[in-house]
């Protein structure tokens, strides 16, 4: 029996961290029953208790977990892969990215922002260098690896949402309005305030001012979530629309598989939670997200589609919404088949090692 244990944020019923586990094990359970996975999520407390002896293969997988709030790259999921090592356990890294980076870098890439010691390098090119395949989500990833010191080559996989498939069928999921109706799905929640600008209803004041004006062009819009968390910020959001009869909002969280089924209804949607902008992808509608931290550049830096991102600190950010809504409808079919080729080539990339067995 080869035993894999996956790092992630699980449990917490956020379906961006969530699908991503579920796209690591549709494609671990192709190997067969020799195969066995086990799941640890990635706070330290928990890993400080993970018994890595127990196991052939550590995954570190989908999400910003390269990452913390205080460490653009975090000390102690480095020390847990460098302790697997230690241990003579195989590692990967799949998919993982890399958020909480001054805005100013992705323009001038400085990396002042990152304090390292020559011990902490030493052991961060151990890592990438005895990892059996190593994948990293977006090019802002890899290019902040390579900068703090990283020698071997870091591989930009790409999310592991890419490895969602189209539904297809929209009739999965009912007409939210009338048939003839054009409506924009919109995706909006909290970070507690932990994004560019660093104030959430200043941005969302600045979201509802390009909202009204959609509706004015005549949009009908559908709020809907990504996480528990981000229902009351959404009813104030939709509070603020002056026409009351152009919304309908959305409490339930649903699968990856009817979200996407629903997005198939939508002209394109907005999105702020990063993964929604990701199904928004698969379901091969175009998006416009509001990056609201590093990740969301790197994902839309992923698919050369980075006009579509509009920073969350943008004083005329209703401006730009509407430029991208008439950019969108002239150039719709371009923009899908952009999505639509991203998504093959990196399809490809995140099954490579399950194609070579993950290497035990």
């Amino acid at each position: 029996m080869k035993r894999v244990l996956y790092i992630g944020w699980i449990g917490y019923n956020n379906l961006g961290d969530e699908l991503m586990y579920e796209c690591f094990k549709e494609e671990f359970y192709k190997l067969g029953n020799s195969y066995k996975l086990d799941l640890v999520n990635n706070e330290k407390r928990y890993l400080d208790n993970a018994n890595l002896a127990d196991y052939d293969l550590i995954v570190l997988g989908g999400g910003s977990i390269l990452s913390g709030a205080d460490y653009p790259i975090q000390p102690y999921i480095i020390d847990t892969l460098y302790r697997a090592l230690q241990l003579n356990k195989k590692i990967m890294i799949w998919g993982s990215g890399i958020d909480w980076v001054p805005k100013s870098y992705i323009s001038d890439a400085k990396i002042d922002f990152l304090k390292t010691t020559e011990s902490f390098r030493k052991k961060l090119n151990t890592v990438f260098d005895q990892s059996v395949w190593s994948g990293v989500r977006g090019p802002l990833s890899q290019q902040v690896l390579q900068q703090v010191g990283v020698k071997n080559e870091v591989l930009i996989s790409g999310d592991p949402a890419f490895l969602l498939s189209d539904p297809m069928n929209k009739n999965l999921f009912p007409p939210p309005f009338l048939a003839d109706d054009k409506v924009i799905g919109v995706n909006w929640g909290t970070s507690y305030h932990r994004i560019y600008g660093g104030n959430e209803f200043t941005l969302e004041d600045r979201f509802a001012n390009a909202l009204n004006q959609l509706v004015e062009k005549g949009y009908k819009i559908y709020f809907y979530i990504m996480w528990e968390t981000d229902l009351e910020p959404t009813k104030r959001l939709a509070a603020k629309l002056t026409d009351q009869s152009a919304y309908k909002l959305d409490e339930k969280l649903y699968s990856a598989d009817r979200l996407m089924a629903l997005m198939k209804h939508f002209v394109f949607t907005i999105n702020f939670k990063l993964h929604a902008s990701y199904l928004s992808l698969a379901a091969q509608v175009p998006f416009i997200a509001l990056a609201y931290r590093f990740k969301a550049f790197d994902f839309a830096l992923s698919i050369l589609l980075e006009e579509l991102a509009i920073a969350t600190d943008e004083v005329n950010l209703a401006d730009q919404i509407i430029s991208l809504e008439e950019k969108i409808l002239k150039e719709s079919s371009d923009i899908i088949e952009i999505m639509e080729k991203h998504k093959q080539y990196y399809r490809s990339k995140l099954k490579e090692p399950f194609e070579q067995g993950l290497y035990i």
